[in-house]
């Protein structure tokens, strides 16, 4: 995707969101990125604005809201991201920017916000929060009760059941992903399995399986130990890993794995334009 005015979205605010989620993840200036993550984008929007504004509109983005990633130590990617009201803080518990209060927020929008896509799968089949949960304090009380960590996600029984204390339990990410109705299955060597049982069988966490997936890691590479992908690049008589090349010439990380995987080596995986074509067609 060319970016610019070629894909005419340049003064929609649907468009302002994606510049504004590229900056703080990839922006040159380091002081607009997000201080101690991470952060990633799904190869679907990352360079694609048009992805991501169809996206958008069909998930029930309006002027006011704010896009949120549902679990803030992953990336941005379809599964992860949702648009919420911008509010003040919460005077009364003080939790308003607390991991609980978004899970709270989320179950509830999940099941009332009929712009939301994934509506269809929870309000629109008739599943509903109980009333005792309307209340955010009450919620939480039963949380903190029932076993309720920052590493456990909050799951129904009876995915066909309500949100209320009787049908839900907080659970792991593979015990969750399991219990889904849309279990997403991934064929590794020719052999078929949900994500979460792969997680299982490899050792490796849901979350780092799911993230190769949307970032495009090559099967061979989906059950790899983690950090196999830090190897050490040689450039100049100098080794260093591929992230710290790139924190050094200013480059995403992203630009020179792309480059890397087509082949390119030396100096030319570190230039700060774009490569022309011509250059990465001698590499392939």
């Amino acid at each position: 995707m060319v970016l610019g005015k070629r894909h005419g979205l340049s003064g929609t605010k649907e468009y302002k969101v994606w510049k504004i989620m590229r900056l703080k993840c990839y922006g040159s200036n380091l002081d607009n990125r997000y201080k101690g993550e991470n952060l990633w984008i799904c190869d679907e929007w990352r360079e694609d604005p048009v992805a991501f504004v169809n996206w958008a509109i069909q998930n029930g983005y309006a002027e006011g809201l704010e896009l949120v990633r549902k679990d803030k130590d992953d990336g941005y990617y379809p599964e992860n991201c949702v648009f919420l009201e911008k509010k003040k803080t919460n005077k009364t518990h003080g939790m308003r920017y607390s991991r609980l209060y978004r899970i709270w927020t989320l179950m509830n929008q999940r099941c009332t916000n009929q712009r939301l896509a994934y509506y269809e799968r929870y309000g629109g089949r008739d599943i509903q929060v109980c009333d005792e949960w309307k209340t955010f304090e009450v919620f939480a009380d039963w949380a903190m009760k029932n076993g309720y960590k920052d590493d456990l996600s909050i799951d129904r029984i009876n995915v066909n059941g309500n949100y209320e204390p009787e049908n839900c339990k907080w659970s792991t990410n593979v015990e969750q992903q399991r219990n889904k109705r849309n279990n997403h299955f991934k064929t590794i060597n020719g052999e078929t399995k949900t994500v979460a049982e792969w997680a299982e069988i490899s050792g490796l966490p849901y979350k780092t399986l799911q993230r190769r997936i949307y970032t495009g890691c090559k099967e061979e590479n989906l059950l790899a130990p983690i950090g196999y992908q830090h190897k050490l690049l040689e450039i100049n008589g100098e080794r260093k890993t591929m992230n710290a090349w790139a924190k050094e010439v200013g480059l995403p990380y992203s630009t020179i794995k792309r480059r890397y995987e087509k082949g390119i080596r030396g100096r030319d995986l570190l230039k700060n334009k774009r490569l022309n074509k011509k250059k990465e067609e001698d590499y392939q």
